[in-house]
């Protein structure tokens, strides 16, 4: 198992041939393709949400695009957040 230390410095040294964005809802940032989010976004989860990101990312999976199920489901889960906690009018 890769601690979510080895991940974090192998996120900080992966290859960026751009392209890739933010997963957040109508954020144009452009991001390396190995970080979910741009950092303002990132931030914005739940350090619960955050926690299950890591925990489930592989190394390499953006570029093998073949993440696993358990980081799919937390991809999910971060979606359904935004859409029901972190929604505009609730930004206010």
């Amino acid at each position: 198992m890769t601690t979510i230390g080895r991940k974090a410095d192998y996120v900080k040294h992966a290859p960026n041939p751009g392209g890739h964005t933010c997963h957040w809802p109508g954020c144009n940032k452009e991001v390396p393709p190995a970080m979910w989010g741009c950092k303002a976004h990132w931030f914005k989860l739940p350090a619960i949400l955050r926690r299950k990101i890591w925990q489930t990312y592989r190394p390499g999976q953006e570029i093998t695009k073949t993440p696993s199920r358990e980081y799919l489901a937390a991809a999910r889960e971060v979606q359904e957040w935004i859409t029901s906690e972190a929604s505009p009018e609730r930004e206010g």
